[in-house]
């Protein structure tokens, strides 16, 4: 491999667990001088280049000795010593080959896409290499220990690489495409069918307008939470629980109520749980924003909520007497949230791998992956798999239960009471005593893709979206160019042209909005050229004419041109030299080679042959890309003569700069 797979040290992990000195072992043999194999947190450059040294010479030992190994995965192993180790790449004690082949590697080579079956054979290949060389430390175990217990590892990489194809993990190394955002009809009657809503309001409703009483601690009675269990429908089961002795064991009502107190439906006030006026009055949309918003705050996205179960040393079904008013923070989460930063492979896997996650550290993979198919869902076994992968749920359990299902089950079920998903057609298996659901196909509700762009906000992660062409600006439609597939943003060119009021004012808008200044070459032509399309080629001509003289003025020119309006010799000629070396450089970037000969004759047809004494002229920073380009590729050998004559001048007078 060319570089590293993985970020620079330090973006991962804490760094070394002890500082002794650097160690230098002599290399016998092959090499002539002493070889640096200690690295600390800093030493970034020194490490790869010491690394790049080691995999060369491992991949030749490979050759030379016929051993059937894989230098990629001596690459990851020693990335491992170096992000997550000690940095001591002569010492490989037994513990740091088990956790490198145990959870660091699997997570690493599925996430990336990397070769699986030969890693345990070649880590043991490469320690035998280190030893031969004379580089293994003298403490180290022996290779044939590390051959030993990498055999251990053999079956169960043959099944991880049997089961590496996850479509949803193989996306990850693709941008997303935007995702459209619902219009507020769609968002509002969404919310409206939440149950968090209907739970939020329920709870409000029961309160009554004196309240209910709580425990000293701020709980709910044991009496209250069992007729709640019932009113609110949570499917906690309070004679199952093994010492109900506090309303906090029920898992699913606690977390509804903490919820509803974050976001504001309800508060805890001088020993009473009482409603709140100010959330009865928000319109649906609104109140299931906020409620979402706040289930995050209170760690209600994550599958291992809650972390620690609330101590209640007070009689469970005795309210306070005279207990002082609990301060509780009741403000509504802001639903204002700005996108501030990206998604890509860095930002996911930082943040996948925070010692303390995130709040919404298992919601946020799951509505990555779900954002890509808002239209048609994605299969339960497939997400299941690959949050596994990423979250190393099995990995991290004991046990022979299945983690994985039971986990993903209740992430789901707490994303679909917030009205996020929609899990159709699933089922229920047998899992030990217990049932877990599984099966069929998750989606997000109208709702949920819009909760789930603020919680990846609120996150400081990005995902590209797109307007409701029949609420969207002119400028919004257009920045789709490029972005979305062409055919779907046809589509929304007009259905945002058949919303618009006043139809000529909106091409009037749209054209504007492909001109406009700072608009790159590529969507400027790409939007005008659909313009006349869609809205007809002589109301955009007419339109054009009123830009002669913005910044994309050459371009403009160049088809007024082409289309009889204006009289070339009207336009000075260097602009529409200038333009068609505009054009030229867009097809260049954006058009298969095959299809450059059409291209080239359309712009330069065999009776433009003199221009070429001008083009070579230009002061433009791609005139030579093109010229070398038409006379590679134009299909007409007396202007493909030209050109490269063309650039020959343009070279002297340049220097090829």
């Amino acid at each position: 491999m060319s570089g590293p797979i993985l970020p620079a040290r330090g973006t991962i992990c804490s760094g070394h667990a002890d500082r002794r000195p650097w160690v230098w072992w002599p290399v016998p043999g092959v090499h002539t001088r002493r070889m640096r194999m200690r690295f600390g947190p800093d030493s970034d450059d020194e490490f790869h280049a010491a690394a790049q040294e080691l995999l060369d010479g491992f991949a030749a030992w490979l050759t030379e000795n016929e051993v059937v190994a894989e230098p990629m995965s001596a690459e990851l192993l020693l990335q491992y010593k170096w992000l997550a180790g000690d940095g001591d790449l002569a010492d490989w004690p037994l513990e740091h080959i088990e956790t490198f082949l145990d959870g660091w590697c699997p997570h690493i080579v599925l996430e990336h896409r990397l070769p699986v079956r030969l890693v345990p054979a070649s880590v043991a290949a490469f320690v035998e290499f280190l030893d031969e060389r004379g580089l293994l430390a003298p403490g180290s175990p022996r290779p044939s220990q590390v051959r030993r217990l990498c055999g251990e590892y053999v079956e169960e990489y043959d099944e991880l690489e049997a089961g590496a194809g996850s479509p949803l993990l193989t996306e990850l190394g693709d941008d997303p495409d935007p995702v459209r955002i619902p219009s507020p009809a769609d968002r509002a009657a969404s919310a409206a069918q939440a149950r968090i809503l209907h739970d939020a309001r329920a709870l409000a409703g029961w309160c009554g307008p004196r309240g209910r009483a709580l425990t000293a601690t701020g709980n709910l009675r044991l009496a209250d939470a069992r007729e709640l269990v019932g009113l609110l429908g949570t499917g906690d089961e309070p004679d199952r629980v093994a010492r109900l002795d506090r309303s906090t064991r029920l898992r699913t009502l606690t977390w509804v109520l903490e919820t509803s107190v974050r976001a504001g439906a309800v508060r805890r006030e001088s020993g009473r749980l009482v409603a709140v006026p100010r959330f009865a009055g928000l319109d649906d949309t609104s109140a299931h924003e906020d409620l979402v918003l706040a289930a995050r705050e209170v760690g209600a996205l994550s599958t291992g909520w809650p972390h620690v179960a609330a101590e209640d040393t007070a009689d469970p079904d005795l309210p306070v007497r005279e207990a002082a008013p609990i301060a509780v923070d009741d403000t509504a989460p802001d639903a204002d949230v700005v996108f501030t930063g990206e998604i890509d492979d860095e930002a996911i896997e930082a943040l996948l791998r925070a010692e303390e996650g995130p709040p919404s550290e298992d919601a946020t993979p799951a509505l990555l992956f779900l954002l890509r198919h808002v239209d048609d869902g994605v299969d339960h076994d497939d997400l299941r798999h690959a949050l596994d992968v990423l979250l190393d749920w099995t990995e991290d359990a004991d046990g022979d239960a299945d983690v994985a299902s039971l986990r993903t089950a209740t992430l789901l079920e707490q994303l679909e009471r917030l009205g996020l998903v929609e899990w159709a057609g699933s089922r229920h298996e047998p899992d030990g005593a217990e049932e877990v659901r599984v099966g069929g196909i998750v989606q997000l509700t109208p709702g949920g893709v819009a909760c789930a762009l603020l919680l990846l906000a609120a996150e400081d992660l990005h995902y590209p979206t797109r307007p409701d062409p029949a609420v969207a600006s002119a400028a919004e439609i257009v920045e789709l160019a490029g972005e979305v597939p062409p055919d779907e943003w046809r589509r929304d060119i007009d259905a945002w042209h058949a919303a618009q009021p006043d139809p000529a004012r909106a091409v009037a808008e749209f054209v504007a909005a492909a001109l406009a200044p700072g608009q790159t070459l590529l969507v400027a032509l790409t939007a005008t050229g659909v313009a006349a399309d869609r809205f007809g080629a002589e109301a955009v001509d007419t339109l054009l004419h009123d830009h002669l003289d913005g910044p994309h003025r050459g371009m403009v020119a160049r088809r007024l041109v082409a289309r009889g309006e204006i009289d070339a010799d009207a336009v000075e000629p260097e602009l529409l030299l200038t333009a068609s070396i505009d054009v030229l450089a867009v097809a260049l970037d954006t058009v298969d080679a095959e299809d450059w000969p059409d291209a080239f004759a359309a712009e330069f047809p065999p009776e433009t042959l003199e221009v070429f004494d001008a083009v070579w002229q230009l002061d433009h920073p791609r005139v030579g890309e093109v010229l070398a380009a038409l006379g590679e590729h134009h299909p007409d050998a007396a202007v493909a003569t030209a050109a490269r004559r063309a650039r020959e001048r343009w070279r002297s007078r340049t220097g090829g700069a």
